[in-house]
């Protein structure tokens, strides 16, 4: 069973030991364990998905994952496009030639056999011409590699933006799941200041309470709906947020609040190679290196073949085939000091991301000692909130004795069940950090959240 369905039997449990007239402990007892099986089965439809599930829909539906992949296939394309130089180009090409030069139309003299218009003054031509690249110089081979290299890094960016979703994703609901159990320990507090009231009312009828009493109860009681109500407030705020990234137009599934502990998350500190952050920087400045290549590589000599078929019409509409083939070498002399400044900026580029990449490898190497100090103050934080629970739940006793005996005030007793409300809802806050703890600790390591591995791990 998932968790919400524990807790949904635990509440349906304790409305029946509330609400039965049985006096015999076997049979109020069955009939609460009927009644939480009928309220699973009637609840089947409104059971929260785990987080694992939602964590997979997020992937899926994310818009910010969806733009990230579109830039992923856009720069796919730029490495084709980049590839294709190697092949050069072949157009279909049609041409109309008017002359206007007499000297070409009728010429001075003629030759034996030819009459005095040569050739026609209008001509219409067609056919193909092509250009292929002789990559002599390597500029065409470096720029393939620094396409390939962004392409690289766009395909980490991808993957940083997805464990940014899924962790962010992961954050929101441990925080409903906190928001969660602060409402139950509020709920139980309003439900034992109800019955100090009707306790309170009937002593102040008989006259053995002073009707101050009451009004600080009831005053009690609606700073706690207060509370309820902002804890209202936010998560419906905190829903928006996971809808938004679940791509749905709301969030409205029940949340339990988290009852297990996290488990032990040990890992190096030095191990931040699977950070895709990283990654982008590792590729970015791969395709850094092939971009001073090819800036480099315009300052050299460029060997390029070039030629064209063409049928031409002619004078007598018996037309004629002409084609031509041609190699061009091309040696920069001289262009007023562009190239050399294209690759001093090419190689200033370069050394940025070489220094970006070192302060990002320092950076991740802080945040994971960072993340780790958290989880073991967090896993430290619980085990005191455990302990104030116990002592304020042994405080409540003993004053709940005295209230019985008649010693101790309703208000005295009230604060005693408010600090013991107060700790049970820190103790929920402190489980509810430590998980986001370890969710912070992967996060530093570059890993998905624990319940993201835990549903894939899982046939």
């Amino acid at each position: 069973m998932a968790r919400v369905n524990r807790y949904n039997c635990r509440m349906a449990v304790k409305k029946i030991d509330k609400t039965s007239s049985y006096r015999s402990v076997s049979r109020g007892a069955g009939a609460a364990l009927l009644f939480c099986l009928l309220f699973l089965g009637f609840s089947a439809s409104l059971q929260a998905r785990n987080l694992s599930d939602i964590l997979l829909q997020v992937e899926k539906n994310t818009p910010a994952l969806q733009a990230a992949h579109a830039r992923t296939k856009a720069q796919q394309s730029a490495l084709k496009k980049e590839k294709s130089s190697y092949f050069g180009e072949i157009d279909a090409l049609a041409k109309s030639s008017n002359y206007d030069d007499d000297r070409l139309i009728n010429p001075m003299t003629f030759p034996v056999n030819m009459r005095a218009e040569l050739f026609d003054d209008n001509q219409i031509g067609y056919g193909v011409s092509g250009r292929l690249p002789l990559d002599i110089n390597g500029r065409i081979t470096a720029r393939v590699k620094a396409a390939d290299k962004e392409l690289a890094a766009v395909l980490a960016g991808e993957g940083n933006v997805r464990l940014h979703v899924l962790h962010l994703a992961a954050d929101l609901y441990h925080n409903l799941e906190g928001l969660k159990g602060l409402e139950e320990a509020l709920h139980k507090q309003i439900e034992a200041l109800i019955a100090h009231i009707k306790v309170v009312t009937v002593a102040i009828g008989a006259g053995r309470v002073a009707p101050v009493e009451k009004l600080r109860l009831v005053a009690d009681q609606e700073a706690v709906k207060g509370k309820l109500a902002a804890l209202t407030g936010n998560e419906q705020g905190i829903r928006a947020r996971l809808a938004s990234l679940m791509g749905v137009p709301s969030f409205s599934e029940p949340v339990a609040p988290v009852a297990d502990k996290p488990g032990a998350f040990s890992a190096q500190a030095g191990k931040i190679d699977n950070r895709p952050d990283i990654q982008v920087v590792q590729s970015k400045g791969e395709a850094a290196d092939a971009r001073v290549q090819a800036a480099f590589a315009d300052r050299l000599p460029a060997l390029g073949l070039s030629g064209s078929w063409l049928r031409n019409q002619g004078f007598n509409g018996e037309g004629d085939d002409t084609w031509a083939l041609f190699a061009t070498l091309q040696v920069p002399l001289w262009d007023g000091g562009g190239r050399r400044a294209a690759v001093e900026e090419a190689r200033s580029n370069r050394l940025a991301l070489r220094h970006d990449l070192a302060a990002l490898q320092n950076q991740a190497r802080a945040e994971v000692v960072a993340a780790q100090a958290d989880w073991q103050a967090a896993r430290v934080g619980y085990q005191a909130a455990i302990a104030s629970v116990t002592a304020a739940r042994e405080t409540e006793r003993i004053q709940s004795d005295r209230f019985t005996e008649g010693r101790l005030s309703a208000a005295d007793l009230v604060d005693a069940e408010a600090a013991l409300a107060s700790a049970r809802s820190n103790k929920v806050l402190a489980l509810t950090s430590w998980w986001q703890a370890g969710d912070h600790v992967r996060r530093a390591l570059g890993l998905e959240p624990y319940a993201y591995q835990k549903s894939a791990a899982t046939p």
